[in-house]
């Protein structure tokens, strides 16, 4: 068979084709059990392997001809396909072969890892657009006939099928090319034929095509929205009041008249016809706003009922989506403060999760929403937002809320009371500390639990004073920055308490000097966590992700911030845990001689073991393993409220059981209180005595 093929393939090639005529192209994969390739003598190298044919109609031949496609059967992804037009391509990748009838650009194709095609992508250009896109780049002659370029765009938009990815390209193009004129004055016959042509590219017809074109040129429908916004600028009305409506998009505006006490209201409401989903939404610049601004200039709003579904939804927040319309109003003064009442399109999602934002434009072309500036207000069914700056603005809203005022609430009361139980252990602490630290295992206990006081205390008070700070501010970035060092300060120094343990179980008759334990202790509990602290606000300082900007906390919707507190506090709360079980293991181990038959035994060893578990959950942090379920977008309410409670009190479990069910602790304080007592009656002995010595004189 092998010594057959070369001469099959000399015999095909001399032998002239004829209409009955049945030729073979043989083309084979790359692969690591299938090799096919030519050597320096013009002869196919062959190696064993097991393979699946494919037959295709031969491209450009006329007669019934076949290539056959070899693949792989050990790896079923497509390393070679043949299509009739668009030939071989690399799975993954895309074929493309240029257009037909005129029309520059080309179709695509992307082979998919089984083995096909997927559907045609479209990015031909028609020639009117193609021409007109030629003619617009002489500058002087775009704006001496703005206005016939508009008009031919829009009458190409009619009669033409501009809806596939290309064409929509192309006309977002010649859109921000209309845009960046800057000294002309356009009448409301000119808008309303420049609306017509957006009122088409943004129909529901073409969102599959938005889909396949921002593929290839994701910045095109922050573009649009930009061109939009800035191409209304132009406007020129002759009336007071103006409006454009389309299916798709509609303008209102007014024009500033000094002599009016009226506010600036216009709604959008009427967007259901031909829209399978009820939108709804109102614009309101209040009278004192509207002074601040020049006589006769004008205050425009533009609502969008499909660009919700066009623009991309990448924001600080992964798991919300656009919730209502797209608002754009557009004045003179871009500090105007405006109010925006949104009716959600969903209404299954959580209301109090929503977020105000507004299409922050970035120099690139790109974009994202953004909440600077806005906050929300529940009004009934609807949601207002209330902005002090003016351009592009939506709803954002998830079906899961994190931060409800009432559990706010609970958070901040739980948190006070443990700020105030942890100055209390400060001073009993203070007030034993010579007593306790009599042994070096006992001192060694207490200072890693003086250091566990510490950190909890000032990171609690830190995280009090984020809630009165605004955020994006250098003060804001320092509290942060100081919150998860603290913490993970906190989280370390469990850790060490729990190594502590965990050497004293271990190594029972070994002792350690004080200089190797204050050395380690210090290493492991300040200097691990700060050397982390400030590695991650470094790499989030320079990328400008470090702050969230919609309140004072770390931007943890930055997955690389988020993991850089909770890998260390699901490590050390996990290594904990394991510790902890040790030494209840420990404990139910009977020691030499000792008997475990009796009853009273059992209940006396069950007791221990609670107590056990009571003082090392609270002072080794387990309770933070509920932070484990926040790993899922969907945490049960009960499980949000659990965790806050139980780590916001965490101040409080310290002072029960990490300190006054400290045996030692209650031993000393037992001895100062007699102490006192002592001295109180060497005291009222010396006053009576004085008194008696008074009376006989």
């Amino acid at each position: 068979m092998d010594v057959m093929l070369p001469v099959i393939m000399i015999f095909s090639l001399l032998v002239p084709f004829s209409s009955s005529q049945t030729t073979s192209y043989v083309t084979e994969c790359p692969s690591k059990t299938n090799e096919a390739e030519m050597n320096g003598k013009n002869e196919f190298q062959r190696k064993q392997c097991n393979i699946k044919i494919k037959e295709f109609p031969c491209p450009g031949l006329s007669q019934s001809s076949t290539i056959t496609v070899c693949q792989d059967r050990a790896n079923d992804n497509c390393s070679r396909q043949t299509d009739q037009y668009f030939g071989a391509v690399e799975s993954g990748k895309k074929a493309s072969r240029n257009c037909s009838n005129n029309q520059k650009g080309t179709l695509k194709k992307k082979c998919n890892t089984d083995g096909t095609y997927g559907p045609i992508e479209d990015f031909c250009l028609l020639p009117e657009l193609s021409n007109l896109l030629e003619v617009i780049q002489n500058t002087t002659e775009l704006t001496k006939n703005i206005a016939h370029f508009v008009g031919k765009l829009a009458n190409i938009s009619i009669l033409k099928d501009i809806s596939t990815p290309g064409n929509l390209i192309a006309t977002v193009d010649i859109i921000k090319i209309f845009a960046s004129v800057t000294e002309a004055s356009l009448n409301q016959t000119v808008m309303e034929d420049f609306f017509a042509t957006i009122d088409t590219i943004v129909a529901e017809s073409t969102l599959s095509a938005w889909k396949t074109a921002k593929t290839e040129h994701p910045n095109s429908s922050s573009q649009l929205l930009w061109s939009v916004e800035s191409f209304t600028r132009l406007l020129s009305p002759t009336e007071d009041t103006f409006n454009i409506s389309k299916p798709n998009i509609q303008l209102k505006g007014i024009r500033i008249q000094s002599q009016s006490n009226h506010s600036y209201w216009v709604n959008f409401s009427d967007f259901s016809e031909g829209h399978n989903r009820w939108l709804s939404g109102a614009v309101t610049i209040y009278q004192e706003e509207l002074s601040k601004l020049s006589d006769n200039s004008l205050v425009i709003s533009i609502a969008y009922a499909t660009l919700i579904d066009i623009l991309d939804q990448s924001s600080n927040t992964n798991d919300s989506k656009l919730n209502g319309l797209i608002l754009t109003t557009i004045a003179e003064n871009n500090s105007t403060h405006i109010q925006m009442d949104f009716l959600p399109v969903d209404t299954t999602l959580d209301p109090a999760s929503s977020q105000c934002v507004f299409w922050k434009f970035n120099l690139n072309g790109t974009g994202k929403w953004d909440s600077m500036g806005c906050r929300f207000e529940l009004s009934g069914s609807n949601v207002v937002c209330k902005c002090t700056h003016l351009t592009s603005f939506s709803l954002l809203m998830s079906r899961f809320h994190k931060e409800s005022p009432g559990l706010t609430l609970i958070t901040n009361i739980a948190i006070g009371i443990s700020v105030a139980c942890l100055v209390i252990s400060l001073i009993i602490e203070g007030i034993v500390w010579r007593y306790v630290t009599k042994n070096r295992t006992s001192e060694a206990r207490h200072i890693i639990m003086l250091n566990i006081i510490l950190s909890l205390l000032t990171a609690n008070i830190c995280f009090i004073t984020s809630g009165y700070l605004a955020p994006d501010t250098r003060v804001c970035m320092m509290i942060v920055f100081f919150i998860h060092f603290l913490y993970l300060a906190l989280f370390f120094w469990m850790l060490t308490l729990a190594l502590l343990l965990l050497y004293h179980l271990v190594f029972i008759f070994q002792y350690f000097s004080r200089a190797a334990m204050m050395i380690t202790s210090l290493t492991l509990g300040y200097l691990c966590p700060f050397i982390f602290a400030v590695s991650i606000f470094t790499i989030a300082y320079f990328r400008n992700h470090y702050l969230r900007q919609d309140k004072c906390w770390m931007n943890t919707e930055q997955l690389y911030l988020s993991l850089s507190f909770h890998v260390p506090q699901f490590t050390i709360v996990t290594i904990n845990f394991f510790i902890t079980i040790v030494a209840i293991f420990k404990m139910l181990r009977p020691t030499i001689g000792e008997e475990r038959n009796s009853h009273t035994n059992d209940k006396i060893m069950v007791k221990q073991i609670a107590r056990s578990i009571a003082i090392l959950t609270s002072i080794l942090g387990l309770c933070w393993a509920f932070g484990f379920a926040f790993l899922k977008k969907d945490t049960p309410i009960a499980i949000d409220y659990a965790f806050n409670i139980l780590n916001g009190l965490q101040g409080l479990f310290i002072l029960v059981f990490g300190v006054i069910m400290d045996s030692r602790v209650q031993e000393a304080l037992m001895h100062n209180q007699n102490l006192v007592l002592k001295d109180m009656q060497q005291s009222s002995v010396y006053e009576n005595l004085t008194t008696s010595t008074s009376n006989s004189q």
